[in-house]
């Protein structure tokens, strides 16, 4: 029982935070013909002709992605035999799908304006979009410790490993600008970006370790975290000066939306190189920048060091005893002493500014040209954030039927998963275009899947741009 509040806290925090946050960019998008929102991973890639583009608020391309490196399904399932009619906790499984290093990340787009045009051989555009980040990180030996219990490793000192969880909400005002320098052959693209933080937890350090007694009479917990916050919240604290909780009542939603104070630049830039008439190559960075938060600074350095010595149920054993404890209440106080022992005190607590990177993404692709209508594409991309890569390839089949529709295909290498088929439609009707395109399309069963991500929305395209550039693609 000694362990039980302890092993408690660490599953819930893994479990918590995979909920919350459970990242893939969409790559079936990358070949798709006839869609503008092919210069989101290449600003020198344009796979539609029309002269203008339009993307109205919430309309041009809401974007969900979560990936990690096991399945729901891993950790909670139905049931077997007498449990048959519930789910339950499998942690033979959950560990046994876990690597030494665990990341569980989430990303979420919502468009509020775009606007892009042709002038002669140039593309000119602009957008706003609201951006919202996380990643979950965690060693497999948390995992280790809450399967086998502290039995294992009486007499010794084990490390639990490091746990970040990093967080990041902004605004990004995006400037872009494509240019045909070498004519049927080359063009280049950039994009620059102002961004404007809203909110962000970033983790630079959260180790902790368990050292059992030889003789299991006690357990010593250790902890050492530094965690920077960005929150409009105002922190209370108790009569002895220990944070006691966090009060937004006055958090006015206009305020916190059109917040200016944390800025940051990030840029794009890729180029397009036409190797042969069929063979096209290209390439392209994106999201390479940070964003200096110097509002609403929350910094929190905290060292514990906590001797778990159990629960003395003496005073539990007879109810017509006149100093009698329920033993709920006894494990009450007990697990309050500990929640106190881990509350930072107020001299604990800083308000200093702090730098945040945002996710950058990597594309490498070439593509050949069957037909005037269809093409197969291959994309390699890589994820790079607070340290985590995830690495991706990704083979497409791409056709445009008419000037209405728009079909890919796309099956895709992910991390570790290899069941990957994706579906990109387009669906041309006058000015307007609706699309929807997924990477995985498996994932219509959540349990099951490591990863899912869906893109869908609306532009409205206007006009043709010039013919002889539209002849080049």
């Amino acid at each position: 029982m000694k362990n039980t509040i302890i092993k408690y806290i660490l599953f819930s925090l893994i479990v918590l935070a995979g909920f919350a946050t459970m990242a893939q960019e969409s790559t079936t998008l990358y070949f798709m013909k006839g869609l503008p929102q092919s210069d989101l991973q290449n600003p020198a890639l344009h796979n539609d002709s029309s002269r203008v583009v339009v993307g109205l608020p919430g309309l041009s391309g809401i974007y969900f992605d979560a990936n990690s490196g096991f399945a729901v399904n891993d950790l909670i399932h139905q049931g077997t035999g007498l449990k048959s009619d519930s789910l339950v906790y499998d942690f033979d499984s959950f560990h046994d799908a876990l690597k030494s290093t665990n990341s569980i990340q989430q990303n979420v787009s919502v468009p509020l304006l775009y606007i892009g045009f042709w002038n002669k051989k140039s593309f000119f555009s602009f957008g706003i979009t609201e951006k919202e980040t996380a990643q979950f990180t965690f060693d497999k030996s948390i995992v280790t410790f809450i399967k086998d219990g502290n039995g294992p490793y009486l007499g010794q000192n084990f490390d639990l490993g490091n746990m970040e969880l990093n967080a990041l909400h902004y605004r990004e005002y995006a400037f872009g600008y494509s240019n045909e320098l070498i004519k049927n052959k080359l063009t280049i693209g950039l994009k620059l970006k102002a961004l404007y933080g809203k909110s962000a937890i970033q983790t630079q350090r959260m180790n902790l370790q368990v050292e059992t007694a030889s003789d299991g009479s006690y357990l010593n917990l250790r902890s050492d975290m530094k965690v920077n916050l960005s929150m409009p919240a105002t922190l209370e604290y108790d009569s002895i000066n220990y944070l006691s909780g966090m009060n937004n009542d006055n958090l006015k939603v206009g305020d916190y939306i059109n917040q200016t104070g944390n800025f940051g630049m990030a840029f794009d830039l890729g180029a397009v190189y036409k190797l042969t008439p069929i063979i096209t190559l290209s390439g392209s960075i994106i999201d390479m920048g940070k964003i200096s938060f110097k509002k609403n600074l929350i910094n929190i350095n905290k060292t514990v060091d906590y001797k778990w010595e159990g629960i003395d149920v003496a005073k539990s054993m007879d109810p017509t005893s006149a100093d009698y404890v329920p033993l709920n209440d006894l494990f009450t106080q007990e697990t309050d002493k500990m929640k106190d022992s881990f509350r930072p005190s107020k001299s604990e607590i800083r308000s200093e500014s702090f730098d945040v990177s945002i996710p950058t993404k990597i594309y490498l692709a070439g593509s050949y040209l069957v037909n005037d209508q269809f093409n197969i594409g291959l994309l390699e991309r890589l994820y790079i954030y607070k340290g985590v890569s995830r690495n991706s390839v990704t083979l497409s089949g791409n056709a445009m039927l008419g000037n209405c529709f728009s079909l890919s295909g796309s099956y895709s290498i992910i991390g570790n998963t290899y069941g990957n088929l994706g579906l990109g439609m387009g669906i041309r009707a006058g000015f307007a275009q609706l699309y929807v395109v997924s990477d995985n399309l498996l994932a219509m069963d959540p349990s099951k899947a490591e990863f899912v991500n869906l893109r869908f929305g609306m532009n409205f395209l206007f006009g043709r741009k010039p013919r002889a550039l539209v002849a080049a693609e």
